[in-house]
C-alpha cells in the first residue's frame, strides 16, 4: 500500500470539500483587546477577536 499516496488523496478530499482548516495569522496590539492585525495575502486589517482563549490576560 502506498501510504504517502492515500494521504495526499486523503488532503486533497479535505481541500475539495473545503473542510480543511487553516490558521489565520493574528497579531495582537499591546493594550487595545481584543483587537489585533489580521494578514492575509499581503494585507493587514484590524479586526476583533471574539473568540478568543485569553483567561488571565496574559495575550497582550
Amino acid at each position: 500500500m502506498n501510504y504517502q499516496r492515500f494521504f495526499e488523496d486523503a488532503i486533497d478530499q479535505l481541500h475539495a470539500e473545503r473542510r480543511y482548516r487553516v490558521f489565520a495569522d493574528l497579531e495582537r496590539i499591546v493594550g487595545k483587546f481584543p483587537r489585533a492585525i489580521w494578514r492575509s495575502n499581503g494585507r493587514a486589517q484590524e479586526i476583533t477577536v471574539w473568540c478568543s482563549n485569553d483567561y488571565l490576560g496574559m495575550g497582550q
